[in-house]
This record gives structure tokens, sequence and C-alpha cells, in this order.
């Protein structure tokens, strides 16, 4: 057997991984950046070193994926991929910690792409725009979702969550993809991107530009969403910390 992969693991994919059964896993998605696998309903990742460090993932320092046999199994509580073990050395909290000042008053779709999800200018999203957002768009995970995701996080991360919207996506997440869906899930608890979680804390053209190379859309709708949501909070340009 080929020696261990040693990544670094959120909190919650840590403990998924812990609580899971032994046996084989159906890959949803493998190639040289990515291997997602269905974890009893959740889909869980193993990721690059160059690849965007999503909150479901271990995040390992191997350039290249598409050496590894894409055949995953769970044993004892480890991921193994192949007959590579992946072991978790470092644990990280992938929940936003900060928003910085934004002077964001009203949303302006000045992102092309979202332009025709028709989208509300006081950032207020409801369970009546999910019709029109949930599962829309090509892609593992679909621009809508996207939009959603940024939005949730967001409001989560300023302390602000929306029960009511967040028991409504939960509800309908069955109508999107896997990754999709456990990403939503994730942006419900205020975990995020680091890509998303740098503009939060400090939107500069850098963050932004981070942001929205992202993905082919990814972070176009993760930015729009934060948009959204800070417009819909009036005094979102207080900076402020979650504590854990």
């Amino acid at each position: 057997m080929s020696g261990p992969i040693s990544v670094a693991a959120p909190q919650r994919v840590h403990d998924r991984l812990r609580e899971a059964s032994d046996g084989p896993r159906e890959v949803v998605h493998a190639s040289s950046t990515a291997v997602y696998v269905d974890l009893d309903g959740w889909c869980l990742g193993l990721v690059s070193a160059t690849a965007t460090r999503v909150p479901c993932a271990l995040w390992s320092t191997l350039p290249d994926l598409g050496v590894l046999d894409p055949v995953v199994q769970v044993h004892r509580g480890e991921l193994v991929v192949g007959d590579r073990p992946v072991r978790v050395t470092r644990l990280v909290d992938p929940r936003v910690t900060r928003v910085g000042r934004h002077e964001i008053s009203r949303f302006e779709p000045t992102i092309p792409m979202t332009s025709g999800l028709d989208l509300p200018a006081d950032g207020r999203l409801t369970p009546a725009h999910l019709d029109r957002l949930l599962g829309r768009g090509p892609g593992l995970t679909p621009l809508g979702d996207d939009v959603l995701s940024g939005w949730l996080t967001t409001r989560a991360a300023l302390g602000q969550p929306d029960d009511v919207l967040s028991a409504a996506v939960r509800r309908r997440l069955g109508v999107t993809t896997l990754l999709s869906a456990t990403l939503l899930d994730c942006a419900i608890r205020g975990e995020a991107l680091p890509q998303l979680a740098d503009w939060l804390a400090e939107p500069t053209d850098a963050t932004t530009d981070a942001l929205l190379a992202v993905g082919a859309t990814s972070g176009a709708g993760l930015l729009a969403g934060a948009g959204l949501a800070l417009a819909s909070i009036e005094d979102h340009t207080t900076p402020r910390r979650v504590v854990a």
C-alpha cells in the first residue's frame, strides 16, 4: 500500500467521516483537482493543492489527483482512495469570522450572468424566490444555488440568519445536485470558500477578482448572493466578528 495522504479537514467533515460506517462509496465526480463521493447523502470531497477549498472537503497538498485510482471506501473513520488512506493531520474552521465595511445600500446586478435571475434590489430573498434559484443552471453547483449560498453564508456571518428561508432551502435540497445541496447546508451554517470569506472581510479589487475567478460561474453567483445579503441589512457596514 502507498503512503497516506495528509489533509486538513473542517471539523464537521472530520466528524462525519468518524461516524460513517465502513464500506465502498459512490464517486459522483473525479478529476485532477477533486474527487467527490456520496457519504450517506452528503457530498464529501478530496481536493488538490490548486483546487478551491470547499467546506465539505478534505484539503490535500497533492498537485494532481488524477494519479489516484478513483475507487473510494471508508475504513475505520478514514477515507481510502485507491490504496491510499487519507489522514487528517489538521482541523480547520471554515466559518466566516469577520465582515468588514461594505458600502452597499441597494443591490445592482453588475455581474451579467446573474442579471437574468430577477434578483430583488432590496436584497431580501424569500421562499418565493427559490423556484427561480434552486437547481437553476448547469454544472455541479448551479448558478442559482451559488447565489443562495452567498446570501445564506453572509447572513449567517452577520449574525442575522433567516430561519424561514433556511428551512425552505433544506426542504428542497433534493432538486439540485448532491454537491450543491451539501454546500447549501454548509452556507446555512456560515461555512464558506476562503475566497468569499476574504471578500467579506475586506472587499478590495484583489479579493473581488479572486472570488470571481472561482469556477465558471460559482464565484460570480457567490458574489451576487453576498451583495444581496448585505443590501438586505441596514447596518451591514458596521464591522463585526462572529464568536464561535
